[in-house]
């Protein structure tokens, strides 16, 4: 009977440590290009925090107006890391089952007050480019923005 509250224990303490929340390890800072294929805005949003969680996540924090975009024929990162910057930010599949092929597209959230300042078949550069976050979300910064072809 010992031996199975001892199991019992041991296997509550792992659920346990697995619903913890842990940071998203940061990605960046890259330097991109490419053509915006797809430009959605979206409005700030203040959530409401929920007591007794870890992280962003157990308390109220506000989350800047964004665009969310689509780029096309970009460069500027391999492989990999676009995988890993668009995974943080959709659950949509991103390119095919070669790690080493290079995604169809990039998604990128980009904070801007301006809903009228990016749009579909802009060519842009973005310095600086880094993501974090945790289980309340992402967080992304950029140091430059270059519209480079409106």
């Amino acid at each position: 009977m010992n031996i199975l509250r001892i199991a019992f224990f041991g296997l509550a303490l792992l659920w346990s440590k697995a619903l913890l929340g842990v940071p998203l390890p940061p990605i960046g800072p890259v330097d991109v290009e490419g053509r915006i294929e797809k430009a959605v805005w979206v409005p700030e949003e203040r959530l409401k925090g929920r007591p007794g969680l870890s992280g962003s996540l157990g308390r109220d924090r506000t989350i800047p107006a964004h665009f969310l975009i689509t780029l096309a024929d970009y460069q500027g990162v391999e492989p990999p890391t676009a995988r890993a910057l668009t995974r943080c930010l959709t659950n949509r599949p991103v390119g095919g089952s070669d790690p080493k092929e290079k995604p169809p597209f990039l998604l990128l959230k980009i904070h801007h007050e301006d809903r009228r300042l990016l749009k579909a078949g802009m060519r842009v550069r973005i310095k600086g480019y880094t993501i974090r976050g945790d289980e309340g979300g992402t967080w992304t910064s950029y140091q430059v923005l270059e519209i480079l072809r409106p």
